[in-house]
């Protein structure tokens, strides 16, 4: 009887974790439905704006890009940063807010761990057409290039600094494809560094004309503040942490600042306005390409090298 019994419960543990596995799939599967109706009916709705966009796309952009970026003042304390604002044309700005995905497409991850990576691999064909453009074009032609100039003396010092031997015009930069991330009520970041190889973290704020300006990115000091021991993101007690900036989420800015020493974060409070919030950025990051890297990571002696050693991806 005994033996029967514990067959039964064998049977039915068996049982039920099959059907958790269907109920599994069929809930990916109508998250999936749900996507590709939202990226259809998107299709439609912005079919006739196709015509427009590619006149926008286009228009030069590059002028107004480096004129932003050079007028812009590049803060020293904690670390060199720079909030750009205006940094796109109006136009381009404006494409960029109506080709953000379909809300469904974050839904692949919890809540406030939402984000996608461009290119995309679904999406709508303005928003397709219009992203793609912005990371393939504008980011590596137009931005990478007057962000770099705007802090060559910071990122010259930078190298020397960890690379004594190598010259800092040797270095050659790429520019990572990025992610538009979104945040909801009780997002939190706590005070980090990001990974140590992207040296400049770009953050471009796609604020909407009702988007409130609070709940932007937060800028510390930190007290005895060593060497993150690894390239991984570093990770810092808030206690020894002293907020000396709030970069407002103003529509067309972008904050730009050397991943080197200090920290930043962001949140949301549980309680804000309206409830169904979402608040979108754009991440990218300037780093040295692999050849440039394998460059550098030769150069560094046994001591050093386990400070730039470990996982240089995004987080």
């Amino acid at each position: 009887m005994v033996e029967r019994m514990r067959a039964l419960e064998q049977q039915n543990a068996a049982i039920l974790e099959q059907l958790q596995a269907v109920a599994g799939q069929l809930s990916t599967l109508a998250r999936r439905e749900s996507q590709l109706r939202a990226v259809l009916e998107r299709d439609t709705d912005l079919e006739r704006q196709l015509p427009k966009l590619e006149h926008v796309l286009a228009k030069a952009s590059g002028p107004h890009i480096e004129r932003a970026v050079r007028q812009t003042t590049v803060h020293d304390d904690p670390f060199p940063y720079a909030v750009v604002d205006d940094v796109l044309p109006g136009d381009l700005y404006s494409s960029l807010l109506r080709g953000l995905p379909p809300l469904e497409l974050f839904a692949d991850r919890p809540t406030n761990k939402q984000q996608l990576a461009v290119p995309f691999r679904l999406a709508p064909i303005y928003s397709q057409r219009v992203w793609r453009h912005f990371v393939t074009t504008v980011i590596p032609e137009h931005i990478m290039p007057s962000v770099l100039a705007r802090f060559r003396e910071s990122v010259d010092v930078w190298i020397r600094r960890n690379w004594p031997a190598i010259d800092p015009r040797a270095v050659e930069f790429h520019s990572s494809d990025g992610r538009i991330i979104l945040r909801r009520r009780g997002y939190r970041i706590p005070p980090h560094r990001d990974p140590k190889w992207g040296f400049l973290t770009c953050i471009l704020y796609l604020a909407r004309p009702d988007d409130k300006a609070e709940w932007g990115t937060q800028i510390y000091s930190v007290q005895d503040d060593p060497e993150a021991r690894g390239a991984a993101p570093h990770w810092i007690d808030p206690q020894r942490c002293v907020q000396v900036a709030d970069v407002t989420f103003v529509p067309n800015r972008m904050l730009v600042f050397l991943n080197s020493v200090g920290a930043h974060g962001a949140h949301i409070p549980e309680d804000a306005e309206p409830e169904d919030l979402e608040r979108y950025i754009f991440q990218f990051r300037l780093a040295p390409t692999v050849e440039s890297m394998a460059m550098l990571k030769s150069t560094l002696d046994e001591e050093r090298r386990p400070y730039w050693a470990g996982k240089s991806a995004d987080y």
